[in-house]
């Protein structure tokens, strides 16, 4: 999920909100292989793959369940735009209070 995090979330945080919506789109329509407007579990599994984005079957599943909002087991354009801000959100206060003297970088120690 680390990977993820740092391949889509961490450096879309620094765009502006207007691009949010084309970024989103995009990787929705990227997921929805058969272009049904709909993501299912498969779709997301095979395309996060297909991404170089391997998270897991558990941490693919949690997406899943947590975006479906109206449990219909698709997400549809809204839920995965609204559950990808909600995530985007959060990291951004991580990444936020991890940087103590606030110089937007954040360097591990080897």
């Amino acid at each position: 999920m680390l990977r993820w995090l740092r391949g889509f979330v961490l450096p879309a945080a620094a765009c502006e909100s207007a691009e949010q919506p084309t970024r989103y789109e995009t990787l929705f329509q990227q997921l929805d292989r058969n272009g049904d407007g709909v993501v299912d579990i498969h779709e997301l599994q095979e395309g996060l793959r297909n991404l170089g984005i391997p998270l897991g079957q558990d941490a693919e599943e949690k997406i899943f369940t947590t975006g479906d909002i109206n449990k219909d087991g698709k997400l549809d354009f809204e839920e995965f735009m609204k559950y990808l801000k909600d995530h985007e959100i959060k990291m951004k206060l991580a990444f936020k209070s991890l940087d103590k003297n606030n110089d937007a970088l954040m360097l591990m120690g080897l």
